[in-house]
């Protein structure tokens, strides 16, 4: 049974590649994009992560990659994980991201990492708080609830509650997107 979680947003995307935000493959990571994620990985380091889900999409793939080498566990790419499609609701995300919460669960590792992106980051968090966290100090450019590279880190107790909190911004991100309050 799962007893802690990361959820990652990806590290900072290549602007202006001409290619679809939320189709495959999407834009690869910016410069800036790898020190976030390399960053990250340093923040995981010795936390017992055993597996990293990833998004299919270029920018959390190269992400999950970075901290998958650098923590020495294996990656898998999971489309439940993708970013919400301009032509699907919020709805289906939250449904996308359930699911995969139920597989998970079931297996028997104990520490996960997600690499995903907004819109999924606020369906894990309203579906691991039933709904009651409170996401309002917690906003970033472009309406998301975790900078670039961002991590979220959740612990359920004895109880099954989870408990979230954001656990670690990069650097990078930390001068280029302050949350506003």
């Amino acid at each position: 049974m799962l007893r802690e979680l990361y959820i990652i947003r990806h590290g900072q995307p290549q602007s202006g590649t001409g290619l679809a935000y939320d189709r495959i493959p999407g834009p690869p990571l910016s410069s800036a994009g790898h020190t976030e994620a390399q960053e990250s990985a340093a923040y995981l380091m010795n936390r017992g992560i055993g597996l990293i889900y990833t998004s299919p999409l270029e920018r959390t793939l190269q992400t999950a990659r970075i901290i998958a080498a650098t923590l020495n566990v294996p990656m898998l790419v999971d489309p439940g994980l993708a970013e919400h499609r301009g032509d699907e609701k919020y709805e289906d995300v939250k449904t996308r991201v359930r699911d995969l919460l139920a597989r998970v669960d079931s297996q028997p590792v104990e520490s996960v990492a997600f690499v995903t992106h907004g819109s999924p980051i606020k369906a894990f968090l309203q579906i691991l708080s039933f709904e009651s966290i409170d996401l309002v100090h917690y906003t970033y450019p472009d309406g998301n609830h975790s900078p670039t590279a961002g991590i979220w880190h959740g612990q359920r107790d004895l109880f099954g509650v989870w408990h979230m909190d954001m656990a670690f911004q990069p650097t990078v991100a930390m001068t280029a997107s302050r949350p506003s309050l």
